[in-house]
């Protein structure tokens, strides 16, 4: 993966090229991100996504415990990932953990081992040895580490060792990627700002490609965020 910065905005948003291995031009971003379940639209089937403007359709989201179900990692691995899997050589995947909707993150049952997310399939505890191996099979294009999201209403206790964890387990995630792609960090800290700018800074330090701004949408409020935001941002 690489991104080039084309223009500055006079806040603290940036507009740029992202050029991946897979997709045969250049993303101009801002760019859309199409949701998907297992990595295919719902909205339009396979054969007509080819019909959607190029290149705004060309760049997929997925998460990744849509396939703690169904067929295994060494099947996906064998077929040669989703790419050939799915039949589509030419998009972009970017994988993570959770979605808004099916695969939700529950703080009370995550622990120091890994992840707890609520799933179709139910609570799963995922460990980052689990999900580097997940990641390995998927091959996806750009991939985010796990991260240990918790809700505004946590202690600075527990909203700390959500940070330390997420630092860690970005470590092992690191340490443990064979499939190689593109490794965002994740930025957790709930409403704390400076919970947010150590993770931030934590992650800096880290052999990363990018970084996700995660834990958003579980009880802050939107007058929180700018703040929130502008403590990871640059």
């Amino acid at each position: 993966m690489k991104f080039a910065v084309k223009a500055w905005s006079s806040g603290r948003a940036r507009a740029g090229v992202l050029q991946l291995g897979s997709c045969p031009n250049p993303i101009e971003t801002p760019a859309l991100l199409l949701s998907t379940r297992k990595g295919l639209p719902l909205f339009i089937p396979p054969d007509l996504l080819p019909s959607l403007p190029s290149l705004d359709s060309h760049l997929l989201h997925l998460s990744s415990l849509h396939f703690l179900e169904g067929i295994s990692p060494q099947t996906i691995s064998k077929i040669g990932g989703l790419h050939k899997m799915l039949g589509l050589p030419y998009h972009g995947f970017v994988a993570i953990p959770r979605d808004s909707i099916q695969c939700l993150p529950e703080c009370n049952s995550t622990n120091k081992l890994g992840a707890s997310f609520e799933t179709p399939c139910g609570r799963s505890l995922v460990k980052p040895v689990e999900y580097v191996e997940l990641i390995s099979s998927l091959k996806p294009n750009i991939w985010t580490a796990l991260a240990d999201e918790v809700p505004a209403w946590v202690s600075d206790k527990r909203n700390k060792t959500s940070v330390d964890r997420t630092v860690r387990w970005l470590d092992e995630c690191i340490q443990l990627n064979r499939a190689g792609g593109s490794v965002f960090g994740s930025i957790v800290g709930g409403s704390s700002v400076q919970e947010r700018e150590r993770c931030a800074q934590e992650v800096a330090s880290r052999s990363v490609s990018g970084y996700w701004i995660r834990g958003f949408g579980l009880g802050e409020s939107m007058d929180e965020r700018p703040a929130l935001l502008n403590a990871v941002t640059l």
